[in-house]
């Protein structure tokens, strides 16, 4: 139904420990009416489960928190990641207490937020924002009315009667400013008369309305009415009815905030001082003891870690005069407790510097979500250098302890009478004490200072882990957030699938009704069929009577069977040998035919000879032409230049020579026609004889190819005389064998022909592996005897008349 994420805290022995962030989902079964709150780590780790019914109390407190009791009667507290996820939450709830009543008969009430104030009561004037749905399919379905698009809020008075009765219940109790889901059954609300056009009859309606303005019955006065708009106007403290655990966890801020100011509590670490020390206070761990001769202070304040340095008792010289030799001495003995006082400070300067960065180190380890392995580990071991660095200031404190009181002894006795040699070895022994005492100091400074280097390491380490666990609390959110995701999309694909295996239904109902219409129908036909297979049944019965008289004529016929057997023999005889003499010719038609075959191919290659000689003689035709038209343009070029020779002879010389060139010329022109009369006779005479070639072979050609037409027409026409001499002597023997065939059947066996033919024809309508009804068989067998009965009827008929006119 619904899943979210929340942190989550278990109350044990009236403290709430926090379990960090788990997925909160409200799970229901709508056929069974069982719905319940699961508290869940992961798929397959559960954390705890709460059974939802109408009398389960799920409450809501402010700052998003939500608490609950399970089946363990555990107590349980939510925190939601936002105000719309956690009213989300309390609608599913509410959802699932109205769907898990059998009847509905109580006004199921759930806060979404509380509000401030007292609770509303009867006689009391509220102004209320409203929306309502209808309850379908054990959910929030259509909206009939909301004024949330209206300028006005609803006005009413609880008590008035103006309202249903469910809604002055479901107002009871309520908060201004608050907001809350109000489910009410059909019994009071508007019942089986419902709103026409709106509300259906018996209808469940579901209201979410927010208390905008409340005026009590007992504000009478105008300053009442002041008063209450004061307080509207300022939030009232919290109600005495909150559980005091609440407090506890809306003083702790939210994971992301805590996880937000750890740099800034690392960089400040004084910001939360006087919280830490009263928290190890109370663990029973101080930061360090305390000295003798320091006054007590209170822990509520810083202050009482910031102690000045220990009093030391100065050695102040005795009033009365002393002796010169002695001055020195005490002058050289009187500054020593100043220098104790001097060295005295560093330690617990040192011990400041550790207790800030344990203030540090507990700071970051209290704001570490859950209590895993890792943070007791380095709890117990700031401990134990806390523990170490108490011990060294401790015996510090002890030397400096004996030291004083060394020296309120030599204070109190204020004798200077005593011998020079005794002061000098006591100073002496005092001065050995303190030197030994700085060194040790100087020892322990180097110590601390070891120490407070490895707590910076282990600090750099845990605030590395603390941003390390960070990250992945923030990858877990961001799974969890997807997965959330993913069940959200999950849930929306199964809505689809259930709409439409409602219109599957839908469909499937109006299929059932025409399938039983159908069914009557075939019922109906199955009936005449059934009468139908009765009048079948008294024909057949006729039809074996028939069958009976029949078997009486076959006696009388079996006689004529053996003559006519003995006939058939001879005429299979006959029919043999007429076989193999069609086989024989059918021999000799293949042979001419391949004969033929021969001729075609032979006609065919002769044919493509003469082609190619065509080919041949057009393209040497061609280069001969080419050869003339090379030869001609030659002997042009030949005569154009002795034509200019004989311009220019005609231009240059005399007559005589003009003479003597017209003369050479006219028989360069004879000769020249001569050769080219000689040239083209020869051509000619070439092409003349290559042409009478070409023209023989192709006469060749064509002389045989008439003669191989002429034998193969002859040769068709033999081929298609003895193929028609044989079809007819085949069908004149089919006909005589039919004949004789038909002459020698008997009746008996063509009986027996029709049986088997109707078993063999029952046979293929039934299957051996299959059941039949008796109906269907006996519908099948009727078929299929009426046509057998209806041929046999016919042939029988025909047999006789013929008998009857031959005898």
């Amino acid at each position: 139904m619904k899943s979210c994420t929340a942190f989550v805290s278990h109350s044990i022995n009236g403290q709430y420990v926090k379990q960090g962030k788990l997925g909160a989902a409200a799970l229901g079964n709508h056929a069974s009416k069982e719905y319940k709150i699961l508290l869940y780590l992961s798929q397959q780790k559960q954390v705890t489960a709460a059974r939802i019914h109408t009398g389960f109390v799920f409450t809501v407190q402010p700052n998003n928190y939500c608490t609950f009791y399970d089946d363990q009667r555990q107590n349980w507290s939510l925190m939601f990641e936002s105000e719309k996820a956690s009213s989300d939450f309390c609608k599913e709830v509410s959802l699932a207490k109205a769907n898990s009543a059998t009847c509905l008969d109580t006004v199921v009430v759930q806060d979404l937020s509380l509000g401030e104030g007292q609770g509303v009561e009867n006689g009391d004037s509220l102004e209320v924002l409203y929306t309502g749905w209808l309850l379908q399919n054990h959910t929030i379905g259509q909206m009939f009315d909301s004024n949330h698009n209206k300028e006005k809020l609803l006005r009413l008075k609880i008590g008035a009667g103006k309202v249903i009765k469910g809604w002055e219940e479901g107002m009871l109790g309520m908060k201004k400013a608050g907001r809350r889901l109000i489910i009410i059954p059909p019994n009071l609300g508007y019942g089986s008369k419902g709103v026409p056009g709106c509300i259906p009859s018996n209808s469940t309606l579901i209201f979410e309305t927010e208390l905008r303005r409340v005026k009590f019955s007992k504000d009478s006065s105008s300053d009442r009415a002041s008063a209450s708009s004061r307080d509207s106007a300022a939030p009232s403290p919290a109600p005495s009815s909150v559980p005091s655990f609440s407090l506890t966890l809306f003083r702790d801020p939210p994971l992301h905030a805590k996880s937000n100011s750890i740099s800034e509590q690392l960089a400040n670490p004084d910001a939360s001082k006087a919280k830490l020390i009263s928290r190890m206070a109370k663990m029973g761990q101080p930061m360090l003891p305390f000295l003798t001769g320091m006054t007590s202070q209170p822990e509520s304040s810083d202050s009482e870690l910031e102690v000045g340095p220990f009093p030391v008792l100065a050695v102040h010289p005795h009033p009365h005069a002393a002796p010169s030799a002695l001055l020195p001495v005490m002058s050289a003995v009187a500054p020593q407790p100043d220098s104790s006082r001097s060295f005295q400070p560093y330690p617990y300067a040192q011990t400041s510097m550790v207790q800030s960065q344990l203030q540090s180190i507990v700071v970051i380890l209290l704001f570490s979500s859950g209590s895993s392995d890792l943070t007791a580990f380095l709890m117990t071991e700031a401990r134990q250098y806390n523990t170490e660095v108490r011990l060294a200031v401790g015996k510090v404190a002890d030397k400096v302890d004996q030291l004083t009181a060394k020296m309120d002894d030599l204070q109190r006795q204020g004798n200077l009478s005593m011998a020079v040699s005794s002061m000098s070895m006591e100073t002496s022994m005092i001065m050995h004490n303190i030197q030994r005492i700085v060194q040790e100091n100087e020892c322990l400074k180097k110590e601390v200072f070891e120490k407070s280097s490895r707590i910076e390491e282990q600090n750099c380490k845990i605030g590395e882990l603390i941003n390390q666990n960070q990250r992945y609390m923030e990858q877990s959110h961001l799974l969890l957030e997807q997965r959330n995701d993913s069940l959200k999309s999950s849930s929306e694909q199964n809505q689809a699938r259930l709409l439409q295996a409602e219109k599957d239904k839908v469909r499937l109902t109006e299929d059932l009704a025409s399938s039983t219409a159908r069914l009557s129908q075939l019922q109906l036909e199955v009936t005449s069929q059934q009468q139908k297979a009765v009048e079948l049944q008294s024909k057949l019965s006729s039809v074996l009577q028939d069958s009976e008289n029949h078997c009486q004529c076959i006696a009388a016929l079996e006689t004529q069977q053996k003559e006519l057997k003995e006939t058939a023999e001879r005429a299979q005889a006959q029919y043999r040998s007429e076989k193999q003499l069609r086989k024989d010719l059918e021999l000799r038609v293949n042979n001419l035919e391949e004969e033929v075959q021969d001729l075609r191919t032979d006609k065919e290659s002769l044919e493509r000879a003469l082609v190619d000689r065509k080919k041949k003689w057009q393209a040497e035709r061609q280069r001969r032409e080419e050869e003339v038209e090379e030869l001609r343009k030659s002997n042009q070029q030949e005569f154009d230049n002795l034509r200019a020779q004989l311009r220019k002879a005609r231009t240059s010389t005399d007559s005589a020579v003009s003479e003597q060139l017209s003369q050479l010329q006219t028989e360069l022109d004879e000769d020249w026609k001569r050769k080219c009369e000689q040239m083209l006779a020869s051509a000619k005479d070439q092409h003349s004889t290559e042409l009478a070639d070409v023209t023989e072979q192709r006469d060749a050609l064509q002389d045989k190819l008439t003669q191989l037409e002429e034998k193969y027409a002859a040769l068709d026409k033999q081929g298609v005389a003895v193929k028609e001499k044989l079809e007819r002597r085949i069908t004149e023997l089919k006909e005589k064998l039919a004949e004789q065939q038909s002459e020698a059947s008997c009746l008996y066996l063509q009986v027996k022909r029709v049986m088997n033919g109707v078993f063999h024809s029952l046979r293929g309508e039934f299957d051996l592996s299959e059941s039949y009804t008796g109906q269907a068989v006996l519908a099948v067998i009727v078929t299929t005897i009426k046509v057998s009965s209806a041929s046999t009827a016919s042939a029988v008929s025909n047999h006789c008349s013929t008998l009857s006119s031959t005898y």
